[in-house]
């Protein structure tokens, strides 16, 4: 059993199939789905008895300590997962690089070529190319046939061929009229990567081909010939089929008078039955109407046909001819000769839309003769198709009309007088209608056209909400062309700018006419821009009411234009405006739920429930970002667990109690403008960071004082020990900057977000899969030491032996920053945040509980929450930052998300003694730890078996060591941690249940902590010593702060309950909810909810739209300069084969993603 296949899958084919999705899956429809899916089941029946076969025959083969194990028929698993990945990325490139293609313009030859001579050379190259294939498959039979070091090509060759004899036999004409970006590239660069991929698996043994099967010739050094045949026909052969896919689907929708009601999603025997249509039933007028509107629109609106990419089938062929006749109608206004005769032309155009839309009574055949003759008669010949397959059984009359006013409106221009009130602009109003009719118009057609094709019914009260937003959006869109095309206007004398707006800046239309780029009419420029963005913000939150399949390429559609406006704003000129950012295609950017794009003039509020380290943290960015922000706490106390606990003169620290990762707290003070310094904080080190106290009698000083930790450790594992220790220090230091950089600073909202290139590729870097004590284990050699450096899991909740080798950054921490403690107390800290809080304008209200989240009715939308006394609090958005379980069944409206979160693994609770001792107890420092002396049983008794082990390792903190305030002169006060397992709710004896004796378990734990005190350290007498004793328990800990099972540190943090698989920082089930704190990504920790605050209220801010009013990076607080010498030379990525040949494969995924939006077919 080994596992070097699953990793090329891990390494190659996982992040290219996650990457190609990340790219197309906003836009990837249940179509593209269904064909996808359909090929790989193809692929699988089809691939899987001739696999076995080689394998069998022993042609190839896979040596056992590659392979995890499973087979079927002989296959291993990976194997058969490699057919399905390799399936699966070829055809999203397929898609990917043919998206913008117009396929039906395809069915036959391009406009301007003679019909006759195109064929003849397209048959002729089908029968030279299916010649050639069939010859091929000849051969390899014949090499079978004889066998020996050509067996292997020879099976390639007659698997492949006939299959792909057939698809050429079917679509092989359609292939040849096809781009070449949309067949040989989606061939080529699959292709490439793969070989680069065998190359690698072949020289590591991989995989294996029979020396007597193979020809021995190479492509490269090592690719042999074989593989390179393999891969490239295998690609061949999907490419071929999703061609065959569209061009079936192309007849299907081309053609409604033969196929009249299609499926969403047709049938095997319904693609098969158009591909098997003659071509001469093909209606050639309509391709040709197709291939017409395909050029014209590709000089004259790019943007359009962009976005007319991400619709489908009929509709993207309805649209495509909608706009088509637009630009012909706007060609016969803007180009005639003489201002007469455009008007003329304009009355032709109301004669054939009088006619197109005539008296029903006439059949088909009549008006299409009338309309035919009409158009022949009056319109020139490039016209014609554009208006005889003008789509009038789909859109209704009256907006054209209107289109046609708007028509005259332009050509008053031609008959304004000298007057300033004479041009026909006047004022808003004015402008208003104008836009209306030229551009809210095919707006309102657009949206029509939708809803005639979408799959479900539309009301009628919806369907005219959403035309009359789609015609707002319109005359956004037109206001926008307005600001872009003043100069153009101004040299056909015209200006569209609202006379009334020129009077007030004191601008004539002479004046505009001879300096339209002048600062008055560029402020009039930002009118118009602001006017559409105005009217834009009001209307696209209806884009979310479309039919599902049409939002995604609605908002390509809308944002592609308003781009203009934006880019007008940053640079004075539509610079390659019309192609959108791909952030256009997010929902989460267009929500209804989301607030305008840049912040409005009015606050908004926030709520934040709970006033931990977290939500007091995420209270103060959200006030600094504009947000009106109270906070709810159900305590008297702000901290949460993060609190202190008095008794006549005593202090101690019910939660945390070291402070770790400074640079931290230092940054959440640096974003909100203040720092730890600025706000009264300071910082004690604490040295030795611990004493480690053994069984035996013996004790480890754990420091940052590096002298110290090299004669402690030689002390027990020899010179080489410390030279282990800095391995060990430096792999510890590896996972402490790529968890900062790569997790503590990045969101996880979605598994694809796990497949960042920047994460990705130091994923195996962090050891997530193996357990930290195992990776101590790689350096250490006693126990002794092993123990030293793994106990720190346990700040997670976690086991040594199952909390993952990434988690060694603590110790990085630890003895590289040290440990501290804030003077007065870790309250510190949150007293800290609350004043600044206070500053910005947050209210804290304590003693609040809150009862639930409210739901704005016939929405998903939290809109506030109701209090405990049954007050309602309005609220643009909640940040919940209470137990995340707890909110989930309480807070929250009722979902199985909820009982799904009960049943994840939890963390440890603990039993928590606060001692005031009526004497110092000087043989312990301020951090110690007394590890059990069976380790790992210990930590099974508590993460297993869920209870107290009958051996604790516990900790224990003397806060008046470092910090003289925390209890009277000449006493000490003690905290004594316990872990525990956390609550269980079943009563079978397993684990802590409710019912279970507490006091009997408190007192041996007691009895415990203080013997084995007493006999590590030589301390006499603590039990009489204590003078007030004050207990938490896990149910204390689940009462007192609404922890589900009690569980001190929340959810666990394994593998599969981290980054991606935790719960993510914004609630998937309501719109403007969003979650704080320890189960929570990125996880637990007062320095790491510090981090998490400021990812949620990020998350917050883009969501809305608004600008993060902190630096993106934290060089100012570490005073990094730019001067030449203090340049950082930073570790390149090209450090391994693999990375190159995964860099090359992204480059080309990347340039092939250009190429596909800006060379649109």
């Amino acid at each position: 059993m080994g596992y070097d296949y699953a990793l090329v899958h891990v390494k190659y084919t996982i992040p290219a199939a996650v990457a190609l999705t990340c790219l197309h899956r906003v836009v990837l429809t249940r179509l593209d789905v269904y064909r996808i899916f359909a090929l790989i089941t193809i692929a699988l029946v089809s691939t899987i008895p001739w696999d076995s076969y080689l394998v069998r025959q022993r042609i190839w083969s896979y040596p056992p300590d590659v392979i995890i194990g499973p087979t079927l028929f002989s296959i291993p698993a990976e194997e058969i997962f490699f057919i399905a990945i390799q399936t699966y990325n070829t055809c999203l490139i397929y898609l990917i690089l043919g998206r913008a293609t117009f396929y039906p313009a395809y069915l036959s030859c391009p406009v301007g070529v003679s019909g006759r001579q195109c064929e003849r050379a397209i048959g002729l190259c089908k029968w030279t190319i299916g010649l050639a294939i069939a010859c091929a498959t000849a051969a390899g039979a014949q090499m079978i046939a004889v066998g020996g070091s050509g067996t292997y090509l020879g099976l390639i060759l007659a698997w492949t061929g006939p299959f792909l004899l057939l698809l050429w036999a079917l679509s092989g004409r359609f292939m040849q009229r096809l781009p070449l970006r949309s067949t040989l590239l989606p061939i080529a660069i699959p292709t490439a990567y793969l070989w680069a991929v065998d190359t690698l698996a072949l020289k590591r043994g991989t995989w294996v081909i029979e020396t007597r099967t193979k020809l021995g010739l190479y492509l490269w050094d090592g690719l042999e010939v074989e593989e390179a045949a393999f891969f490239l026909a295998t690609n061949t052969l999907i490419v071929f089929g999703m061609a065959a896919f569209d061009n079936s689907l192309a007849i299907l929708d081309s053609f409604p008078a033969i196929f009249n009601n299609l499926p969403p999603l047709p049938s095997p025997a319904l693609l098969v039955r158009a591909l098997l249509v003659n071509p001469s039933q093909y209606d050639e007028g309509r391709i040709r109407a197709f291939q017409d509107a395909r050029a014209r629109l590709r000089r004259q609106s790019r943007s359009f046909y962009l976005a007319s990419a991400f619709f489908h089938g009929r509709l993207r062929i309805d649209l495509i001819l909608l706009y088509s006749f637009c630009r012909v109608a706007d060609d016969l206004v803007d180009d005639a000769p003489t201002p007469q005769e455009a008007m003329h032309n304009v009355a032709k155009l109301r004669e054939f839309l009088d006619l197109a839309y005539g008296s029903s009574e006439r059949t088909e055949k009549h008006i299409w003769r009338s309309k035919k003759a009409l158009v022949e008669a009056l319109f020139p010949s490039e016209t014609h198709s554009a208006l005889l397959y003008f789509p009038t059984k789909s859109l209704p009359a009256e907006p054209l009309f209107d289109l046609l006013r708007g028509f005259e409106t332009d050509l008053e221009f031609d008959a304004k007088g000298t007057e300033i009130d004479s041009w026909p602009i006047l004022d808003r109003t004015a402008l208003h209608i104008y836009a209306a009719r030229v551009a809210g118009t095919v707006a309102d057609l657009c949206v029509g056209l939708v809803l005639d094709h979408a799959a479900g019914h539309v009301s009628q009260q919806l369907r005219q909400d959403l035309i009359g937003a789609g015609r707002r959006m319109g005359i956004a869109l037109q206001l926008v062309n307005i600001a872009r095309d003043i100069a153009v206007d101004c040299g056909l004398r015209r200006v569209y700018i609202p006379t009334t707006w020129l009077k007030e800046v004191n601008l004539t239309h002479t004046m505009v006419l001879s300096h339209p780029n002048c600062k008055a009419v560029l402020s009039l420029r930002e009118r118009l821009l602001h006017e559409a963005d105005c009217m834009y913000s009001g209307s696209r939150d209806a884009i979310e009411q479309l039919p599902p399949e049409a939002r995604a390429p609605m908002r390509v559609a809308v944002e592609s234009y308003m781009e203009i406006g934006r880019v007008l704003r940053e640079k004075g000129h539509p610079e390659n405006s019309w192609l959108p950012t791909r952030q256009c295609l997010r929902r989460d950017k267009y929500d209804s739920a989301k607030g305008s794009m840049t912040k409005t003039s009015g606050r908004k509020t926030a709520i934040v429930v709970g006033a931990g380290v977290g939500g007091v943290a995420s209270a103060a960015r959200l006030a600094k970002a504009g947000f009106d922000v109270t906070v709810l706490e159900k305590n008297g106390f702000t901290g949460g667990r993060c609190s202190l606990i008095h008794h006549e003169g005593y202090r101690f620290d019910q939660g945390p109690s070291l402070l770790l990762l400074p640079h931290l707290f230092a940054e959440a003070f640096h974003d909100l403008d203040t720092s730890l310094e600025a706000e009264g904080v300071e910082l004690l080190k604490c040295e030795p960071n611990y004493k480690l106290w053994f069984s035996d009698g013996e004790r480890f000083d754990l420091s940052t004082d590096l002298a110290r930790m090299k004669s402690e450790i030689e002390r027990w594992e020899g010179k080489d020990g410390f030279e282990r220790y800095l391995d060990f220090l430096q792999e510890a230091h590896r996972h402490y900057e790529l968890s900062v950089a790569h997790v503590l600073r990045q969101n996880f909202t979605s598994l694809l977000s796990m497949v960042r290139p920047g994460f990705l590729r130091h994923l195996l870097d962090l050891h997530p899969f193996e357990s930290i004590y195992r990776r101590a284990s790689r350096y250490f050699r006693s126990e002794r030491l092993r123990r030293v450096f793994t106990f720190g899991s346990m700040y997670m909740g976690m086991s040594p032996f199952d909390a993952p080798g990434t988690y060694s950054l603590l110790q990085y921490t630890e003895l590289a920053e040290g440990i501290w403690y804030p003077r007065g107390g870790f309250h510190r800290i949150v007293e800290a945040l609350v004043g600044v809080g206070k500053r910005l304008g947050v209210n804290y209200r304590l003693s609040t509980p809150v009862a639930r989240v409210t739901v704005a009715p016939g929405s998903r939308h939290a809109n506030g929450v109701i209090l405990g006394s049954g007050e309602h609090l309005a609220a643009d958005v909640v940040v919940i930052n209470a137990d995340l379980v707890y909110a989930a069944h309480n807070l929250l409206p009722p979902s199985p998300r909820a009982a799904r979160l009960a049943t994840r693994p939890a963390s440890c609770s603990s039993i928590s003694f606060y001692w005031a001792m009526s004497r110092p107890v000087p043989e312990l420092e301020a951090h110690n730890i007394f590890l059990a002396d069976a380790y790992r049983e210990s930590f099974d008794d508590i993460f297993t078996r869920q209870r107290l082990p009958s051996e604790p390792s516990f900790y224990v903190n003397v806060p008046s060591r470092i910090d003289a305030s925390a209890a009277p002169a000449g006493t000490d006060a003690l905290v004594v941690l316990v872990p525990v397992g956390h609550l269980v709710d079943h009563g079978d004896g397993v684990g802590l249940s409710n019912s279970h004796d507490w006091d009997a378990m408190v007192d041996f734990a007691r009895e415990t902590a203080i013997a084995t005190i007493e006999a590590r350290t030589g301390a006499r007498g603590l039990r009489e010593a204590i003078v007030k004793e004050l207990v938490n328990t896990p149910q204390t800990w689940k009462n007192l702060f609404n922890l589900d099972k009690g569980a001190i540190l929340g959810l666990s943090h394994s593998f599969f309950n981290v980054l991606s698989f935790r719960p993510s920082t914004k609630c998937p089930d309501m719109e403007r909810c969003y979650f704080v704190g320890a189960s929570t990504h990125p996880g637990t920790g007062v320095p790491i909810c510090l981090a998490g605050s400021k990812i949620t209220t990020e998350q917050v801010l883009r969501d809305f739209g608004w600008t993060i009013p902190w630096p993106a990076r934290r060089s100012e607080i570490h005073g990094r300069t730019s001067k030449r010498l203090d340049v950082l030379q930073r570790r390149g990525l090209l450090y391994s084969e693999q990375m190159v040949y995964l860099v090359c494969a992204m480059l080309l995924l990347l340039l092939a993603w250009q190429l596909g939006f800006r060379f649109p077919s």
